[in-house]
């Protein structure tokens, strides 16, 4: 595990394995880069990096409320500190707000964009709701949320109390400030500006989520993949097929290409 000095001083930390092209994993609000526990396995055809945001896992914590931009500001500070040129972003569920920003703000750094349960803005009431649910759940008791998230991802109990240990680490106040800003945050009017490859990962049983998935018609070079008898968490519950969908995706889009 290695780590940068953002530019307040604080220590961002992040794993890094694996040669080649270079992606990204951006993690949702309070999991930190252990949600990416099953994607190690990309390692065997990617350089993985799996950075904590600030506030996060073993990351500093911040003194100021962050915003998505700020994250997605970590990011590219973190691609200058490697030295890579373009990268491959993905973005779980609310880190998809991030990856989004970034993709926006700096184009030309991205190879491609991947999401997994990812939303340019909330839209329904059951998904709003379950925002909100989850903000008023962190204020009362983050050790019983970091309990529900972790056993809502994995059923390993190594894995299970990885996370959960990861989750307890992080910051509350950067914790409900990402969610307060994922809720917020709407780029469903620039979506036809990411221009670039664009996976789009959700799971079927999902509806409240995966509703948002139309908003994407916009984008070019979009590509749809749904998995069948999946809820949210698909890059933990349905590990093998999420990785297998980044690795076609990559091969179909770039290595056929040449």
């Amino acid at each position: 595990m290695g780590y940068m000095i953002n530019k307040d001083g604080q220590r961002l930390f992040y794993e890094d394995h694996g040669v080649g092209n270079a992606i990204i994993c951006i993690h949702p609000p309070g999991m930190g880069r252990k949600v990416f526990a099953y994607q190690h396995e990309l390692s065997k055809h990617f350089r993985l990096i799996l950075p904590d945001l600030s506030g996060h896992g073993d990351s500093d914590t911040i003194k100021r409320k962050p915003h998505i931009e700020d994250f997605a500001e970590e990011i590219m500070a973190l691609i200058n500190h490697l030295k890579l040129d373009q990268v491959l972003i993905f973005g779980y569920s609310a880190g998809g707000s991030v990856a989004q920003a970034f993709a926006l703000k700096y184009p030309d750094k991205v190879k491609g964009l991947m999401l997994s349960g990812a939303f340019p803005k909330v839209q329904t009431k059951l998904f709003r709701l379950e925002f909100l649910a989850g903000m008023a759940w962190l204020k009362r008791s983050p050790r019983s949320l970091a309990k529900l998230l972790s056993r809502s991802h994995f059923k390993n109990t190594l894995v299970k109390r990885e996370q959960y240990t990861h989750l307890l680490k992080s910051d509350p106040y950067v914790w409900y400030s990402y969610y307060k800003e994922s809720l917020n945050y709407d780029c469903s009017h620039l979506l036809d500006k990411l221009d670039m490859p664009l996976l789009l990962v959700y799971g079927a049983r999902s509806e409240w989520v995966n509703h948002q998935a139309p908003f994407y018609k916009e984008c070019a070079q979009a590509a749809l993949v749904v998995v069948e008898k999946a809820y949210h968490q698909v890059p933990a519950t349905h590990s093998s097929i999420l990785n297998q969908a980044v690795i076609d995706f990559f091969h179909r889009t770039f290595i056929s290409r040449d």
